[in-house]
């Protein structure tokens, strides 16, 4: 369970990160960060199958958010350098 508050404190984290350039996207992964908090919370005080099966998905989809926002923030700019450099230059 303790990897599991840990990787929600990272999903948790995302919208900071993504505030300055997508704000459509950090906004819209803010009520999935409250349904993760809040079924996570409930399965600690009463665990039950269905509650903990909402949970999995709430936090799976939240840790693939949060992985693609990385990659939109960190890797999409050196993609994009990476692409510049390979082009042929133009002759006009």
């Amino acid at each position: 369970m303790g990897v599991f508050f840990f990787y929600m404190f990272v999903a948790s984290a995302t919208p900071l990160f993504l505030w300055i350039e997508y704000h459509k996207i950090a906004v819209a992964s803010i009520p999935g960060i409250f349904a993760m908090w809040i079924l996570g919370s409930i399965y600690i005080i009463s665990p039950s199958w269905w509650l903990e099966a909402w949970f999995i998905f709430t936090f799976a989809v939240n840790v693939i958010l949060a992985h693609w926002a990385a990659i939109v923030l960190y890797g999409m700019p050196f993609i994009r350098a990476r692409r510049l450099q390979s082009q042929p230059k133009r002759v006009i």
